[in-house]
């Protein structure tokens, strides 16, 4: 029995342990072929997901007649082409030792769009350089645009050269006055950068080589053999031309337009340097485009520092069909062009923010003089707006010449600017009347902000102006500084006629009994809301009219004072409201 029993269990034990390595071998099999199935799929994966590097694609290096138009577009202000074509072939030079004409390699650039010319302890930011061939201007002269170290000091001789085609010397002329566009008791903080307007009078008697043309480049030196570090391009504009009893003009800048032939006074828009990266403005800024337009401005020219992206969309828009044209703007202390920093410095440092306005403000006034009978220095929370039956600017001047005509005056058509009192347009909305109004009013910033402060600025206190093309010398944001001999004192129309419409809080508080209704606007309403549609309808239509938009990559540039934070008191000279200055005086021709 205990044999037999124990014959039994061994073959229990034998049978469990020969079916327990059954499944131990089943279990090491189909682990493998997991471990096979995962590695096969993960090879998959890998062969799939493999980065392949994409072809190398280089761009095309332009070279000869493509770079020199590549260079132009990056520094507008630099005749790289002049250079190119005629100074380096033709190796311009009095002599070996004596003027020698820069190689643009060699200049001393500044931020940018500014070059840098040193006399002693004075030093120069350039700017742009202009001819002024108006008919005032007793001798055809180049101006500069620049920036100095100092205001009110006497200046280091300078002497100009100016550089012609297919002549190899220079003609060198000393510059005749440095007219400057401040005033000192308005801010004479040491070392700021202060505007100035730089004279080189053409000489009466040339080379017949260069009688009848025009200089192309002008470098700034100390004495007259020495190699510039400086070289700005001449805007160049011919005058208008009488043909037929029609005055018409051509330009042979780049960026040139013809007057208007239909016998209707002419009227560009200037806009300062543009700052506002944070806030999206588009829908108050294609409002303030198309009023303009209807009160009779025929194109707009605005500088830019940084803009919202909904912004530059609209601008786009704009410079597609040719009613805007955007320069690059800079600081002339040389801070660099990035968004926060530069916003921080315009927005902190406002004595340098209001100097360099004044930059673009006369740059647009002498690029245009010959486009434009009238040129407009506004903000875009500022309007200009006719009262009463009028309902254009052609308008307003004529009646200020019919005026002047009545009284016996002698200077109708012969005043260097026409200014408007300014009225402030506060934040408080009117109450529309009716559904139709509303309807009407839709979005449209203006036409809902009708409540105006009663009482209006003193004559002279945040005036904007219509600036005379042919008589006007240097502008401030408020008015004409210096002008032409011939011209008379600037004149304020009277506020029945026309009124500066400034959309913004004004300086002290106020009651709303302080406040009184203006719907001066609202004759404009059906054409503007029409006008603002067809823009939503058409802001990004990509095949647009034939415009310089590819060849600008500029941004509009412009601090625009929404907090109602009050501006810096700079008035008028002829007003005598600062009692140590003297009233301002027509600039004596200059002596040949």
């Amino acid at each position: 029995m205990s044999t037999r029993a124990g014959f039994v269990r061994l073959t229990l034990l034998v049978t469990g342990a020969f079916f327990s390595l059954l499944l131990l071998l089943s279990a090491l099999q189909q682990t493998d072929e997991l471990s096979s199935s995962a590695s096969g799929l993960g090879a998959a994966r890998n062969a799939e997901t493999a980065a392949t590097p994409p072809p190398v694609h280089h761009l095309e290096e332009p070279i000869k007649e493509e770079l020199v138009r590549q260079l132009e577009q990056e520094l507008p202000e630099l005749d790289y082409g002049f250079w190119y074509r005629w100074a380096k072939p033709m190796g311009y030079k009095v002599n070996t030792t004596c003027a020698k004409y820069p190689d643009p390699l060699d200049l001393q650039m500044h931020n940018i769009y500014w070059q840098t010319f040193l006399n002693g302890n004075v030093t120069f930011r350039l700017y742009a350089a202009y001819l002024d061939q108006r008919h005032a201007v007793r001798q055809r002269t180049v101006r500069i645009l620049a920036t100095a170290n100092q205001i009110g000091n006497e200046f280091p001789s300078s002497q100009c050269q100016l550089w012609y085609e297919n002549h190899r010397e220079p003609i060198v002329v000393p510059v005749s006055e440095y007219l400057s566009v401040w005033v000192k008791e308005w801010g004479d903080t040491p070392h700021l950068n202060y505007p100035h307007l730089l004279s080189c009078p053409i000489p009466v008697e040339l080379p017949p080589a260069v009688f009848h043309s025009l200089p192309k480049t002008v470098s700034l030196v100390t004495k007259r053999c020495d190699k510039a570090t400086n070289s700005l391009r001449v805007n160049q504009q011919v005058p208008p031309t009488v043909v037929n009893g029609t005055s018409t003009t051509r330009s042979s800048s780049r960026n040139s337009s013809s007057l208007s032939s239909s016998g209707t006074l002419n009227f560009g828009v200037c806009v300062k340097g543009f700052d506002f990266p944070y806030f999206d403005l588009s829908e108050r800024l294609i409002e303030w485009f198309e009023l303009q337009r209807l009160l009779g401005a025929s194109r707009i020219y605005a500088y830019m520092y940084d803009v919202h992206p909904a912004v530059q969309r609209v601008l786009d828009y704009y410079q597609r069909i040719g009613y805007l044209e955007l320069r690059p703007l800079t600081l002339a202390n040389g801070m660099p062009r990035l968004r926060h920093y530069q916003h921080l410095l315009l927005q902190q440092r406002k004595l340098e923010k209001r100097l360099n306005e004044l930059i673009p403000y006369n740059d647009c006034f002498y690029r245009n003089l010959y486009r434009h009978d009238f040129l407009v220095n506004v903000d875009i929370d500022e309007v200009i707006m006719p009262k009463g039956d009028y309902r254009n600017w052609h308008q307003l001047v004529q009646k200020v010449y019919e005026e002047e005509v009545q009284k016996g005056g002698k200077c109708s058509g012969r005043f260097p600017a026409i200014c408007f009192i300014n009225s402030y347009f506060t934040k408080v909305p009117s109450e529309l009347s009716d559904h139709e109004e509303q309807a009407t009013a839709g979005e449209l910033y203006v036409l809902q902000h009708t409540m105006r402060f009663r009482n209006y600025s003193q004559a002279g206190r945040a005036t904007k102006c219509f600036h005379n093309a042919r008589l006007s010398l240097t502008l401030h944001n408020h008015f004409t500084l210096k002008w032409l001999p011939g011209g008379c004192n600037p004149r304020t129309a009277d506020k029945s006629l026309a009124q500066l419409q400034h959309y913004r809080e004004p300086d002290g508080k106020y009651e709303l009994s302080d406040l009184v209704e203006d719907r001066s606007v609202w004759k404009f309403a059906s054409e503007l809301r029409s006008a603002v549609e067809h823009v939503w309808l058409h802001l990004d239509d990509v095949l647009a009219q034939d415009t310089e938009a590819e060849d600008q990559q500029h941004q509009l540039d412009e601090a625009l004072d929404l907090d109602g934070e009050a501006e810096l008191e700079q008035q008028p000279l002829e007003q005598g409201l600062l009692p140590p200055l003297k009233p301002p005086e027509p600039v004596k021709g200059t002596k040949p």
